[in-house]
Order: structure tokens, then sequence, then C-alpha cells
């Protein structure tokens, strides 16, 4: 089953940190990073309408690619007009066991329907403490 799940792990006064694995077929990863609640709810509110239009694409991004910090990256669009959204998910893993930390590229699918639930519920998330997961699932 396609997975995005996104867990508050950790937090401090001006700053949270977030777990997010992503599940395709033949593939999961995860990584960690560090965002605020403002970060989470600009996310939250673009996913909660998306999209406006067939043509519509988003990026979110968290964290900063090459450096030694996690960096993560998803692009919403539309993949057909029977409602599908691809997700092209972007993550330099924080494998702890790997010291040449890998970068990996992969695509995941949901439904419309599904991603604006996730997005509601991601506002959660940005108030919630630590342990508050939220997952978006493609059925």
């Amino acid at each position: 089953m396609e997975t995005l799940t996104i867990t508050r792990v950790r937090e401090d006064a001006n700053f949270f940190q977030i777990e997010l694995m992503a599940r395709s077929e033949g593939i999961t990863a995860r990584t960690r990073s560090n965002t605020t609640s403002r970060v989470i709810n600009e996310l939250a509110a673009r996913l909660a309408g998306f999209p406006l239009s067939y043509e519509d694409r988003y990026i979110w991004e968290c964290g900063e690619r090459g450096k030694d910090s996690a960096a993560v990256s998803l692009e919403f669009w539309c993949e057909s007009k029977f409602g599908i959204i691809a997700i092209e998910v972007y993550m330099r893993t924080d494998d702890e066991h790997d010291p040449d930390r890998r970068d990996c590229r992969f695509c995941t699918r949901t439904e419309i329907g599904l991603l604006n639930e996730f997005g509601k519920s991601l506002e959660k998330l940005a108030q919630s403490g630590v342990g508050h997961a939220v997952t978006l699932r493609r059925h």
C-alpha cells in the first residue's frame, strides 16, 4: 500500500522535528527534518484545496539539499483527470547505519479527496505534541 506519514518526533521552543516515511511499491524511505508550525500550516492549507486546476503543481520543501541536515521535497500534480494525484518524493535519508547517507527519489499516488483530508489533518500536526502522526494512504 502506498502511504505517506508525517510524525512529530521532537520539539524545541522555536521548531519541532518531523519524521517523514514514504512507501511506494518496492521502496520505503524515512528521514527526519526540522520545521515550524508555519511551514506545516502552509502545506496543510495548500493540500486541503489541491488541485486548483488540472494543470496545478505544488512543491513543498523542508530542510536544505546538500547540507548535513536531512531534506525532504514533495511535488504534487494531477496524473489523470480521474482524480489521481502523483507525488514525487525526494529524501536525503538519515540512516544512522549508513555513513554515506543516500538521496532517494520516487513517485507515489493518491486520490484528490484523500489528499485534501490529509491536508486538513496536517493542521493538527502543527498544534499537537510529540508522537502525533498524520498518514496519507492511496485507498
